[in-house]
């Protein structure tokens, strides 16, 4: 235990982990073993459902007929997110006025010219398309666009410019509610598609870059992005297999921010006049890394509470890792990798309470020694 008690450092701001009261003291945790396994069923049936969800969702994906697909091409210049989009698009027009003949150094050319002015693939497709539709309209020949077109839509990046495209008009919406720019939602779409399977680093991630108070919305930002990316007129993915994972990751994600409320109620002391020792960020980072280092527990207790812990004699660190050891009771076994490593996180968690009742009795034995010797 020397690993999380002799850490020296500050305290944290924040809601209280432990109260001026002792823990038997506090109704809260008097509840039993009950009541824990209550509350992780209730995580475990939200993710049951989640599950439901988006089986139903996958189901219907092959069904959407065109009519009932959400993105029209008379939408084009809504989801362009670029602020300037309007005044470069006529100055695009301006520049590629002379290039009309359909050949490879005029294709280049005309994509250079886009790129310079829309870097965002998604907002380049969406000007490309404009420019498309206004020569139709003037009767003009469009083929070398159309050229540029399928040549943007051949790279690497054509999963990302539909999804950016398919989002755009909820990354707007969103954006305007959290006061960020669009184009950080559109992007932070994108990101999920690529690395949705590590849904602990993602939300980790979603709190570092947006803050705590913003990471339910970002979740349900994400989770409205995919079901509009799924029913939009050109879907990033092709299949319902490739969305399949992703709905999978949504639900983990939606059961993940469950499990945290329940977790922080566990951990967070709400009394007004509490010592306020540690952070709801520190207290989610705690969980979350956890989660992800499930057999290096005694480590991640030293980095996340060993300043906390260091400043405190050993009867207040036993009233603490009483609450820590609660809270991750609450999590359930389908928000680790497997059930093994849920049982390492509380058999450590047990062996730290185990280690601090010992040295809180001997604490105590000394003191009773030194005031016998002090009264004789």
């Amino acid at each position: 235990m020397a690993a999380i008690t002799n850490i020296p450092g500050n305290r944290f701001s924040g809601r209280s982990l432990s109260g001026s009261a002792r823990l038997d003291r506090d109704p809260s945790l008097d509840q039993g073993p009950d009541e824990q396994v209550e509350q992780v069923e209730l995580v475990a049936a939200q993710l049951v459902e989640a599950e439901d969800d988006a089986a139903e969702l996958l189901a219907q994906f092959g069904r959407f007929r065109s009519v009932d697909r959400r993105t029209r091409r008379t939408d084009d210049l809504e989801r362009m997110l670029d602020p300037e989009a309007g005044d470069k698009l006529d100055e695009l027009a301006n520049a590629l006025k002379g290039q009309t003949a359909s050949s490879s150094r005029g294709v280049v050319a005309v994509l250079r010219e886009v790129m310079q002015r829309f870097p965002d693939g998604s907002d380049a497709l969406l000007a490309l398309r404009e420019l498309r539709r206004r020569r139709k309209l003037d009767g003009e020949p469009t083929e070398v666009l159309d050229e540029a077109i399928d040549e943007l839509m051949r790279g690497n990046e054509a999963r990302a410019i539909k999804a950016g495209i398919n989002v755009a008009l909820k990354a707007r919406a969103f954006a305007t509610q959290l006061r960020l720019d669009p184009r950080r939602l559109r992007e932070l779409y994108r990101q999920f598609l690529e690395f949705a399977e590590a849904y602990r680093v993602v939300y980790e991630s979603w709190i570092e870059e947006f803050g705590i108070a913003r990471r339910k919305r970002i979740l349900e930002y994400v989770g409205a992005a995919l079901k509009y990316d799924m029913q939009s007129l050109d879907p990033s993915g092709g299949c319902a297999a490739e969305f399949g994972p992703l709905l999978t990751s949504i639900g983990h994600l939606r059961a993940l921010s469950s499990a945290d409320a329940i977790f922080l109620g566990r951990l967070l002391d709400p009394g007004p006049e509490s010592v306020q020792l540690v952070s709801e960020e520190l207290a989610i980072h705690m969980m979350l890394t956890g989660l992800q280092r499930p057999y290096d527990m005694q480590s991640v207790l030293a980095e996340s509470l060993g300043s906390v812990l260091s400043v405190l004699p050993a009867e207040r660190c036993s009233e603490v890792m009483q609450r820590v050891s609660r809270a991750f009771a609450t999590i359930p076994s389908s928000l680790y990798d497997s059930i093994e490593e849920r049982h390492a996180v509380l058999d450590t968690l047990r062996d730290c309470m185990t280690a601090l009742h010992t040295e809180e009795s001997k604490q105590k034995r000394r003191a009773t020694l030194s005031v016998s010797r002090t009264a004789d």
